[in-house]
């Protein structure tokens, strides 16, 4: 009760403001007061040494591992990977308390709309509330990647998806990326078939990164993302992933990866996010990345859209430089024509394996 409700004061907006940007979140918040002005806390101060300590870990933890993130398919086996290492020094007790806090801050949800029990943690929710903690329950026995799939897995199962194949896998956290029900797989496939192949195979090496042994991008917004361009009929779920495979195939051929030295490389898309909410013109949508930067922050990457194109975004009737549409244009017919080089590339390995069999 006390971590609930002490977090509770990291929400308030003097507080969150007074923070640096990228430490805008209720646990830092905390943490601060915690260790500056211990009087601001005064529930902090009844708890025995043991209770304290607890509720300082799983605030750390907190702070480190976003639960909300990981049951969206928005992080990566890597993120699992370093709670698992902080685990590893604070041992099992921690985690069992953390694990309980988790399910606290999943019921106070939407509290501000009702009191009246948990408006948030309904049977679908909280079954898949309740799947992420199962899997973290092993956390100390099993691999970040065996987690991650595994938590996967049960959402398949849920939204009565296969998971054998890659493409399937990446499938599946798109779905859970889009917030998707049951009832909306069905059109999201459809979306996601309209891609060419070459552009499903850029998503699919994206989707199924872990952050450890292969370059994974974390999206922070990535939900929100697609949430507004469901909701915007300028833009729509398949013109959403063209500009997200744009995305990555800069990210790609720029090397900021590289330039960072990271096997996981975080990017923060809220401006992105916004933007898709409120865009009026899909050409102005479709071209958003060219009117766009991404400006390295504390070690993550800021999507940050010109000025300029914000306020063109308004106009219902846009139209752009043709020199853009057209690059844009040239660079995915070069991922198609890479694509399919690559498997023109295998031909004569197969014929090489069926002569010898032969």
């Amino acid at each position: 009760l006390v971590f609930l409700a002490i977090r509770g004061i990291g929400k308030a907006k003097p507080f969150l403001q007074a923070m640096r940007r990228d430490e805008q979140t209720p646990e830092v918040v905390v943490l601060v007061l915690l260790a500056n002005f211990q009087r601001k806390v005064p529930s902090r101060a009844a708890l025995a040494p043991t209770g304290a300590h607890l509720v300082e870990k799983a605030l750390e933890l907190h702070r480190t591992f976003n639960f909300a993130q990981f049951l969206q398919g928005e992080n990566t086996p890597r993120h699992i990977g370093i709670l698992k290492e902080i685990i590893h020094l604070e041992g099992q007790e921690v985690l069992r308390f953390y694990l309980l806090s988790l399910v606290g801050v999943m019921c106070g949800l939407r509290g501000e709309e009702s009191v009246q029990g948990s408006l948030f943690l309904n049977q679908l929710n909280g079954e898949m509330v309740l799947a992420g903690v199962r899997v973290l329950q092993n956390l100390q026995t099993a691999s970040p990647c065996g987690l991650y799939w595994a938590f996967l897995a049960e959402r398949a199962a849920a939204l009565q998806l296969d998971f054998n194949s890659l493409e399937q896998l990446a499938f599946v956290r798109l779905a859970c990326l889009a917030r998707a029900t049951r009832s909306d797989t069905a059109p999201l496939q459809k979306e996601w078939l309209k891609l060419s192949v070459a552009d499903r195979k850029t998503l699919i090496q994206r989707f199924v990164a872990d952050g450890i042994s292969t370059l994974a991008f974390a999206f922070a917004f990535l939900p929100a993302y697609f949430a507004n361009a469901k909701r915007n009929p300028a833009v729509g779920m398949y013109r959403a992933l063209l500009v997200l495979v744009e995305l990555i195939d800069t990210l790609q051929r720029d090397g900021y990866a590289e330039k960072i030295g990271a096997r996981m490389l975080p990017v923060n898309l809220q401006e992105l996010a916004d933007f898709t909410g409120t865009v009026e013109s899909p050409s102005a949508f479709m071209v958003v990345h060219v009117h766009s930067t991404l400006a390295r922050q504390r070690g993550e990457l800021d999507f940050v859209i010109s000025a300029r194109h914000k306020q063109d975004a308004a106009q219902t009737n846009w139209s752009d430089d043709p020199t853009n549409e057209l690059r844009a244009l040239m660079r995915r017919v070069e991922r198609r024509v890479d694509c399919v080089n690559q498997q023109l590339e295998r031909v004569p390995e197969v014929r090489k394996v069926s002569s010898s069999d032969g």
